[in-house]
């Protein structure tokens, strides 16, 4: 199985183990992605540090997920550390932490969770596996960053909810100030928005309550 991997991960064990697998590694300066295992899915890695880094420090992880979007049709996030780990690092309110799990729910990037390197590299080197002998042709690494404002990074998010296009996006962060009160909003408070009827409510309450 080839996967082509970013050369900053070069030092980490999850190599180590996706050779042990017998995986064909070749390392690239990828711009876009961690790991790439065909024309169409790559993944990016996260650990607890590095979630909370691009978070809250570098405040890229949402520019980082969307350029993946954007490059590859199936996107993958994984998030790598002992459950639950996110709430035993670093003092940061359960709420925000959900809050930006259920935005990463509405970019439509799937999330696996592993324990460790050698459970990561699992994961990697089976989907390589399924998709490379289900798939036989080249790939090709694609994708670029990205130089969209935050502004412009939550009206993505929102307008890949069900029914929302640009305007009602628009209208929603308008009236609520952020994702993460949009999709805590009741019904009734998100029908006061305009051109926000019952459907699009019920898209929105419904895609919080499946990710809260």
């Amino acid at each position: 199985m080839k996967i082509v991997i970013d050369h900053r991960e070069m030092r980490g064990g999850v190599i180590e183990e996706l050779q042990r697998f017998g995986a064909d590694i070749e390392f690239a300066a990828l711009q876009v992605a961690d790991y790439v295992v065909s024309d169409r899915v790559a993944f990016e890695r996260k650990t607890v540090d590095d979630f909370f880094a691009t978070m809250f420090e570098r405040r890229e992880l949402f520019s980082q997920l969307m350029d993946l979007s954007r490059s590859y049709r199936l996107p993958i996030l994984i998030m790598e550390g002992e459950d639950p780990f996110f709430y035993s690092k670093r003092r940061v309110n359960p709420l925000a932490i959900q809050g930006f799990l259920n935005t990463i729910a509405l970019m439509r990037i799937p999330t696996l969770y592993t324990l460790n390197q050698a459970e990561t590299a699992q994961v990697i080197f089976m989907i390589a596996k399924k998709e490379q002998n289900c798939r036989k042709k080249p790939f090709n690494l694609h994708g670029k960053r990205s130089s969209l404002s935050q502004s412009e990074l939550k009206e993505y998010v929102v307008s890949s909810i069900p029914g929302i296009g640009p305007v009602v996006a628009g209208n929603l962060l308008g009236y609520f100030g952020s994702v993460e009160k949009i999709m805590t909003a009741k019904r009734e408070e998100l029908m006061k928005v305009g051109r926000v009827g019952s459907r699009i409510a019920d898209n929105i309450r419904k895609l919080a309550a499946d990710q809260l």
